[in-house]
């Protein structure tokens, strides 16, 4: 065991996948010397080769079609976008064209590409690099989405999305980067994105399910509210959004009859409106009140400071899981 960070585990999980199969390769800007736009690709190219780890210029939607033209070719990209945002210029790419291959070819090709999306706030970047974007491609048949939070959970299924066949979006959020944990030297078996689902913490009386940043201050909130109140709280990280782990979740809340759901996107359109739906549609009966969202102000993203206004805080999870309690 030894202490890694979000970003340490980045990279680890693309060192171990490159040295087990030839065939993954990395695609992106400034993958090089600088080691990727946030130094998880450090050290790559210098062990694997400019042949395995391509440096593009700035043009998203090139790299993007070129990368699944190596996927078809038998390749397994890893793309990187500077910020999840860019992934726009990308969108023919991702959307129109990956997403559908396995379909059109009636299930002879897939498209084995992984997308890494570095998203959200906490860098006070401002609108156009600060954005969550899960929400968007969620509503793309033939995408998997993987959202990880966790050093253990970023190296073990970031491995999953590149081994899988399916164009995979990776997301991880960058305010998380420096979150450590003790993880295992070696990794005893790369998970499948299937039942996902992990109950990080048990109990009795309310299922909160968040990812990424509001993961970390929903497990803050939880211990405040449990001190003050007695009640416990059972926290679900699903890890991977599509396919989303639904039995894990309807089983929590068969037991505790409530629930909320916490991200850092905008409430409006956000993921966590289809929890909340597939719940309603699976558990009414079981349900004691109803479903509380905490999420992200339906607003363009301003930067510097300002932008903490925006993110759902510990003391608004607080708040939103008293709500639900009542």
């Amino acid at each position: 065991m030894s202490e890694m960070s979000v970003m340490k585990a980045l990279n680890l999980a693309m060192f171990e996948e490159m040295a087990t199969d030839e065939k993954v390769i990395c695609i992106g800007e400034d993958l090089g010397k600088q080691g990727g736009c946030w130094g998880t690709f450090t050290g790559l190219q210098e062990k694997f080769g400019k042949n395995r780890v391509l440096e593009f210029p700035i043009l998203e939607a090139g790299y993007t079609l070129f990368s699944v033209g190596a996927a078809l070719g038998g390749y397994r990209p890893i793309v990187e976008y500077m910020f999840a945002d860019f992934a726009t210029l990308g969108f023919e790419g991702i959307v129109d064209i990956a997403a559908k291959i396995r379909f059109n070819s009636g299930g002879v090709d897939s498209c084995p590409v992984t997308f890494v999306l570095p998203q959200g706030g906490g860098g006070k970047s401002g609108a156009h690099h600060s954005q969550s974007v899960e929400a968007w491609f969620a509503n793309v048949p033939g995408l998997k989405i993987v959202a990880p939070t966790t050093p253990a959970d970023v190296r073990a299924y970031y491995r999953a999305a590149i081994r899988d066949d399916d164009p995979t979006l990776f997301i991880y959020q960058r305010a998380t980067m420096g979150l450590t944990e003790e993880v295992p030297d070696e990794l005893d078996e790369v998970p499948s994105l299937l039942k996902a689902g992990k109950v990080v913490k048990t109990g009795a009386d309310l299922t909160v399910v968040a990812y990424h940043r509001a993961l970390v201050n929903v497990m803050a909130a939880a211990a405040q509210v449990e001190a003050e109140t007695g009640k416990t709280i059972e926290i679900i990280d699903p890890r991977v959004l599509i396919p989303f782990d639904k039995e894990i979740v309807f089983d929590s809340v068969k037991k505790t009859g409530r629930l909320m759901v916490a991200h850092e996107a905008p409430e409006r359109g956000g993921f966590g409106a289809q929890i909340v739906s597939w719940v309603v549609e699976n558990c009414m009966k079981e349900l004691k009140a109803a479903p509380v969202r905490v999420s992200g102000v339906n607003s363009i993203i301003p930067f510097g400071d300002l932008e903490k206004y925006l993110y759902p805080s510990v003391e608004d999870i607080k708040a939103g899981i008293l709500k639900a309690l009542k």
